[in-house]
């Protein structure tokens, strides 16, 4: 079973100068699972053109309990109690994509396979299948006019989401870029 690196984002409103943080090191978080974890790194990767190598997340929150529980290839990995969040009843965006940080000055690393999207799945990184679930209950993907491009360094990095595509991918989106001098 190939490990995973699932990145996750708890609530922050300073673009992560003082709150917020990624995986492991995040407060709070229980580890339920023995071999699937926040943090791990990726057994194989995906590269250019070649070998796809993809995985299923999915977050959901517990009626009951009201945790937020991770999911990762249908393996229950763990969850975030409810008492970390104090705003987390009903969202009104969710987020797909990447981000990369570097120090202000330096290169910035490419992100994905250092390609821009392409609609060719084996050409940058992407999400497929990606949903959400509504005030009805149910899972549906986003449609155009709810998606919301966030590129802060277009000559760098790029974003495009296509919508239902095919049966394979259904609602899918890619982003990544070569990154480089993407300016202060």
């Amino acid at each position: 079973m190939d490990e995973s690196n699932v990145m996750l984002k708890n609530v922050q409103n300073d673009n992560y100068y003082k709150t917020g943080c990624y995986n492991y090191q995040c407060p709070g978080f229980v580890q339920i699972h023995r071999r699937i974890y926040l943090g791990a790194p990726f057994i194989h990767s995906s590269s250019y053109g070649g070998q796809i190598y993809d995985f299923i997340i999915a977050i959901n929150q517990d009626p009951l309990t009201k945790n937020w529980w991770i999911n990762v290839k249908n393996y229950d990995i763990g969850y975030f109690p409810a008492k970390l969040f104090s705003n987390m009843n009903l969202a009104t965006k969710v987020g797909w994509g990447g981000r990369t940080l570097t120090p202000q000055g330096s290169l910035s690393p490419p992100m994905g396979s250092g390609h821009f999207p392409d609609l060719n799945y084996a050409h940058a990184s992407f999400f497929r299948e990606i949903s959400f679930r509504n005030t009805s209950k149910r899972n549906s993907g986003p449609e155009h006019y709810q998606v919301e491009e966030y590129i802060d360094k277009p000559t760098c990095f790029g974003f495009r989401f296509y919508g239902d595509v095919r049966e394979s991918l259904h609602h899918f989106l890619q982003f990544g870029g070569p990154g480089g001098n993407c300016g202060p």
